[in-house]
């Protein structure tokens, strides 16, 4: 983004940027043909200024300042970059206003068929609306990225992504949805040297899922995830503790559930969020409120 460091405040800044514009649009600027170079300069100031806004704490002059340096950008790149400004400024003290600031950027991006850059831009508008506790929005997003960057080819990318949408979808209550997207990340990391052992993790959390609608649903997802695959085999603790905690469902023991849960090697889970949303929503059917059996 244009605009150099300089010690002079925000207010400085926007005063010499308006100066400048103003110049630019002089008739005499626009007979001698300056006009252009002096527009320039005055986007450069209004970026600068609102760097210093920025600085200052003073988030509204800075987005003033990028909108009217926008107002002067004449490529589609400058825009993106003066929308991505914006949105980053109006995150610190108006959050709804960063996201059609944001969305237009990734827009910008596709116009120019900078695909990776859409996905990423996309993904900060999928992390405001999980801010905003808009899920449904968020999965737009995340849907949206995820196809991008599998187009480009871009596995490391798709694959968080993929891993955000199954989250928010278990989030949301959408088991199975959520399972089948564990499914699938299982399936391509299984036989991959370096991630291979993840997919542990996704059979479980798949599993769970699963879980979350009946015991029939673990049962058969648990028997086909391990049939299909011997990495993940009856002696893993993955599958020991899917097993101890379909038959405490199964036994509608909510003590036992929850204990295991506690005593589990794999201490890592407790502290997870999507595992923790999962293991309530089970528990919460154990006491009566839903059968699972």
């Amino acid at each position: 983004m244009a605009g150099g460091p300089s010690n002079k405040s925000a207010s400085q800044l926007m005063a010499e940027a308006n100066k400048k514009a103003k110049t630019a649009n002089g008739f005499f600027q626009r007979m001698l043909g300056a006009g252009s170079t002096a527009t320039e300069d005055a986007r450069a100031l209004y970026v600068q200024a609102g760097n210093a806004g920025k600085a200052e704490g003073d988030y509204p002059t800075s987005v003033e300042a990028y909108k009217r340096a926008l107002d002067l950008s004449t490529e589609d790149f400058e825009k993106a970059q003066m929308y991505e400004a914006i949105a980053s400024s109006y995150k610190m003290f108006d959050l709804p206003q960063a996201v059609p600031a944001l969305t237009r950027a990734a827009e910008l991006h596709m116009s120019q068929g900078k695909w990776t850059m859409a996905s990423q831009t996309l993904e900060k508008v999928a992390e405001l609306y999980e801010q905003m506790n808009d899920l449904e929005n968020m999965m737009k997003c995340l849907k949206e990225a995820h196809r991008f960057l599998r187009q480009e080819g871009q596995k490391a990318g798709a694959n968080r992504v993929q891993k955000k949408m199954a989250e928010t979808l278990a989030l949301q209550h959408e088991f199975m949805q959520a399972q089948q997207q564990y499914e699938e990340m299982a399936d391509k990391t299984k036989d991959d040297p370096m991630l291979k052992y993840g997919a542990k993790d996704f059979w479980l959390r798949a599993t769970m899922c699963a879980l979350c609608i009946d015991v029939e649903n673990a049962n058969t997802a648990l028997s086909r995830y391990l049939n299909d695959n011997p990495l993940f085999e009856e002696r893993s603790l993955e599958v020991k503790l899917l097993r101890q905690l379909i038959a405490a469902v199964q036994e509608q023991n909510k003590e036992v559930f929850l204990k295991q849960i506690e005593d589990t090697p794999l201490s890592t889970l407790r502290a997870d969020r999507v595992f923790r949303s999962l293991t309530e929503d089970i528990a919460k059917k154990i006491g009566g409120d839903v059968d699972l059996k």
